[in-house]
């Protein structure tokens, strides 16, 4: 029987969704609370399609923060930044365990939130308590804290490229330039004109430059890979694709460096990660073999005429860049096997 009652808030989304789908997947969760305003009422297997017929006609419900804490032990928050707080504030006080997919408390520093936000920090006393959950990074930490930050999607991709050179000093952090592509379903669950099919079908273009939000949580992380402050530049991309993420990374090297070496450094990285795909035989990522999954492929090239290093990965912006990382973070929290649910 499971273990743990899981409410998702927010499900309505296109990672509120998701999450719902794994949730009902896992073997020791049970999803007692299933919430959305915009979708108050209607039944679950209108919105959310594949689901279990047990869960095909339960209905969204519009639950008020102030009254969520009964209906689960931990609760996903699937929500806009600033939205997110308002529930996590009444959750945490009631001790309860929550994993926020939002941008509310990825930053420990309250200031670069209203930089990049635009707004004062909803909740700042809960900063000093979260985690930023990308557990290939942050794992020890995961286990103790009852505030998991998960990760944005971009962060992801770029993070667990960089973290093995950058860590080794094997590149110039003040070198680095980052390009991703991303799939529509990264801007959310909205009507907006620009992300209309026929605005987007057979086009593409970068977007939100050169200051889109997730770099500041992208600096913050290298920034601690690096143990120096670290400045980067970081160009997105709206690609017409549903789910999915690529991106490319170039940067100095340090010293005179051989393929062989980089991809052995990056093996002993990453040895025991089962989510991290490293790709050594000759081809680079790809989103079609990522899609739907918690997996991140890498691989790495050494320019020599140039003197950088490239670096490309590819994950699920839905999977390992929301829903399913965030499963995954819950599976370290609670103790679960990591790859519970996930499909490895």
């Amino acid at each position: 029987m499971p273990t743990l009652r899981i409410a998702v808030v927010g499900a309505s989304g296109y990672s509120g969704e998701e999450l719902v789908r794994l949730v009902s997947r896992h073997p020791e969760l049970q999803l007692t609370a299933i919430t959305s305003r915009s979708s108050a009422g209607r039944p679950v297997g209108s919105v959310i399609p594949g689901l279990p017929a047990s869960l095909e006609k339960l209905t969204f419900a519009d639950i008020a923060p102030a009254d969520l804490a009964g209906h689960a032990d931990a609760f996903f928050l699937a929500l806009p930044h600033g939205v997110a707080a308002e529930y996590a504030v009444p959750l945490r006080k009631a001790g309860k365990v929550v994993i926020d997919l939002s941008a509310d408390f990825r930053l420990k520093s309250p200031e670069i939130y209203k930089e990049f936000y635009g707004h004062d920090h909803p909740a700042p006393e809960l900063l000093k308590e979260s985690v930023y959950a990308l557990p290939e990074l942050h794992r020890d930490a995961i286990k103790k804290t009852d505030l998991v930050a998960c990760p944005g999607c971009y962060p992801t991709s770029i993070l667990l490229a960089l973290a093995p050179a950058l860590k080794n000093g094997l590149i110039d952090p003040g070198s680095i330039v980052i390009n991703s592509l991303s799939g529509v379903s990264g801007a959310g669950k909205k009507a907006d004109v620009s992300l209309l099919f026929a605005e987007l079908n057979e086009s593409m273009k970068a977007y939100s430059v050169p200051k889109h939000r997730h770099l500041s949580e992208i600096e913050q992380e290298l920034s601690l890979l690096a143990a120096q402050n670290v400045v980067v530049t970081f160009i997105p991309h709206l690609v017409p694709l549903t789910r999915g993420m690529i991106t490319t990374i170039s940067a100095k090297v340090t010293r005179s460096l051989a393929d062989k070496e980089v991809e052995s450094l990056y093996a002993k990285y990453y040895a025991d990660e089962p989510f991290v795909a490293l790709k050594t035989d000759g081809t680079l990522p790809e989103v079609k073999r990522v899609v739907r999954s918690n997996l991140i492929e890498i691989a790495t090239r050494l320019d020599a005429r140039t003197g950088r290093l490239l670096l490309f990965s590819a994950i699920d912006n839905l999977g390992k860049g929301a829903a399913a990382q965030a499963v995954q973070a819950l599976n370290v929290r609670f103790g679960f096997e990591e790859t519970m649910g996930l499909g490895a």
